[in-house]
């Protein structure tokens, strides 16, 4: 298995767990939830398969660009939904906790293989 194939392993599995996120709890407040499609994890989402998209379809570095930047995307939403829930008095959800590590993964993911495609001759 190459390293590009490999990252692009790791990409898609971080951003289903991005995508799964979006559907569990972001923040709870005793018998209340609010699920991550019921605000900024519809972005999340609809990032989430934009970047699945670019990472299983895209061969080009275009279509690796725009994975990296939903996967930056989706890391910046995380973490203002994070810091606004935290600053609450309302518990962080599993759904944030999820989508958090997601786009840390996957950005972290995507600027390796970023690197990778564009250090690739030719």
């Amino acid at each position: 298995m190459s390293l590009t194939l490999a990252l692009k392993a790791v990409l898609t599995a971080a951003f289903v767990a991005i995508v799964v996120g979006a559907f569990l709890p972001w923040s709870e407040l005793d018998a209340f939830k609010e699920n991550g499609v019921d605000g900024n994890g519809v972005a999340t989402l609809v990032l989430a398969i934009a970047g699945i998209v670019g990472t299983v379809v895209g061969r080009r570095p275009r279509a690796v660009l725009i994975s990296a930047s939903s996967a930056l995307l989706c890391l910046l939403l995380a973490l203002l939904d994070y810091a606004d829930v935290s600053g609450s008095s309302a518990d962080v959800g599993s759904g944030l906790y999820l989508t958090l590590a997601g786009a840390v993964i996957a950005t972290l993911a995507a600027a390796v293989l970023t690197f990778a495609i564009l250090r690739r001759p030719g």
